[in-house]
């Protein structure tokens, strides 16, 4: 059964002129700008993506820096908890502390460089006194 198929083909193609055969330039060039706009996409994707991730890991960083400032205040006694500011891993970090009846309100403002812009993020949390 496969044979007869093939002899069918065979045929078929040897009454086709050769004139009729493969594809014409109009063709060949509409394939090869959809192929190229698919690549431009995907190009552009790739761009986009590794862009996200390395914003990702500076928030990441930045997020590391605030939870490293917080547990260094929780170290400290209520008295000893004040403002200040400091550079860490390369990003700039400003704390604030404001005294409440029973716990510290600290906010954390770091201030980092992603994606060629600098940007602030802020963390806050409270420490028991």
């Amino acid at each position: 059964m496969g044979a007869r198929l093939l002899l069918r083909l065979r045929r078929a193609f040897a009454r086709v002129p050769t004139s009729r055969r493969g594809y014409t330039i109009v063709e060949l060039l509409v394939a090869v700008m959809i192929f190229s706009v698919g690549l431009l996409a995907m190009a552009g994707t790739a761009s986009l993506v590794m862009m996200t991730i390395a914003g990702s890991q500076t928030r990441s960083i930045a997020a590391g820096v605030a939870e490293s400032r917080f547990e260094r205040l929780r170290s400290q006694t209520c008295t000893a908890h004040a403002s200040g500011a400091a550079i860490t891993r390369g990003l700039r970090e400003d704390w604030s502390v404001k005294q409440m009846a029973r716990a510290d309100d600290v906010t954390v403002v770091v201030t980092m460089l992603s994606n060629h812009r600098l940007r602030t993020q802020t963390f806050r949390s409270y420490l028991p006194c």
